[in-house]
């Protein structure tokens, strides 16, 4: 009906008229055979992005075990065998995301920074963005600052070579495009940590490293590469059965709490763990006057916050985490 009212005042041309009638009828179809959801969760962000989605999804549900939760995902087999959904849909159902029909059930979290007008510069979130995202969802109360995945028993058997071996990320500047620099430690710095956890370096045993990642990442050597031959369910499944993961802060860092691996994340100062991550894990920030900055690529102090962060640093929290396999992980509450 909005369509052809807005046909009639000539304001839509008949592309956007056509487009909008195929949106609407592909949605249609899909609610005369699924129904109506109680609301649909909705975030054009990336695959991280999308993962912490199902925290907010658990804590809708833990107050109304009955909602119907749908979610649209261009990473939707992240969400198989979750509980917490009634509908999960893949990109091929990107209509549901624009449908009138579902306009008054669409919940829409737009981000959780704010960009300022002087290009780069962002204000940075106050509050962990899992918190930031489940207020925007109306969620009161005790909120667990955790995403989740479910892997079926098969899936983790599948994952069982990644014992004892540590999983690794390295994902270059191809990878962080609007975030380069300031995200990424020294390429030769980690790879000094690789060549020392494979040599024994860590309580005298010798680890193998899986890399894990794009085609594109940068290759490092002394490795198992696995870089682009692993879904997402088979990398959470390799993340759930490895000793521990060592990397940067983007999706395979929630995607490895999401399955109860432990975590050694390298920070500097771009953003810090009370933003985007997890007690259990080990988090190395650098506690600058400029940090946490939030800045896409620019730094006006020599991207100080990641130098200061040396082998040893990193050394040091992989033999904390690797000492601490075998106890449950700890999870962070925050009321809301």
């Amino acid at each position: 009906m909005q369509i052809l009212n807005l046909a009639k005042k000539g304001i839509c041309e008949p592309s956007k008229i056509l487009l909008g009638a195929k949106i609407e009828l592909k949605s249609l179809s899909v609610i005369l055979r699924h129904g109506l959801p109680d609301i649909m969760l909705q975030f054009l962000g990336g695959f991280g992005d999308e993962l912490l989605l199902t925290a907010v999804a658990r804590e809708l549900k833990r107050r109304s075990p009955n909602l119907r939760i749908w979610q649209v995902s261009h990473g939707a087999e992240l969400l198989d065998h979750n509980p917490n959904y009634s509908r999960i849909f893949n990109w091929n159902h990107w209509p549901l995301r624009y449908s009138n029909l579902l306009n008054n059930r669409r919940c829409k979290i737009d981000g959780y920074a704010t960009a300022v007008i002087q290009g780069e510069l962002y204000v940075p979130p106050t509050e962990h963005i899992i918190v930031i995202m489940s207020r925007k969802a109306g969620i009161t109360g005790q909120v667990s600052i955790k995403p989740d995945v479910f892997l079926s028993e098969a899936e983790k058997r599948k994952g069982t070579f990644a014992k004892g071996a540590i999983v690794v990320h390295y994902p270059g500047e191809k990878t962080y495009a609007h975030m380069r620099k300031n995200k990424l430690w020294d390429f030769h710095k980690f790879q000094r940590v690789v060549n020392m956890v494979a040599a024994g370096n860590i309580e005298g045993r010798k680890y193998p490293v899986i890399q894990l990642g794009s085609p594109g990442d940068p290759l490092l050597d002394g490795i198992i590469d696995l870089r682009g031959r692993t879904t997402l369910r088979e990398s959470a499944a390799i993340l759930y059965n490895c000793e521990t993961f060592l990397g940067q802060v983007g999706f395979l860092m929630h995607l490895a709490r999401a399955v109860d691996c432990r975590a050694v994340i390298i920070y500097g100062g771009h953003e810090h763990s009370f933003q985007s991550g997890y007690v259990a894990n080990e988090n190395l920030e650098s506690n600058v006057e400029c940090a946490p900055c939030w800045r896409l690529n620019t730094c006006d102090y020599g991207r100080k916050c990641m130098e200061m962060i040396s082998v040893d640093d990193v050394l040091g929290a992989v033999q904390k985490v690797v000492s601490r396999n075998g106890m449950p992980l700890e999870t962070e509450t925050v009321v809301i």
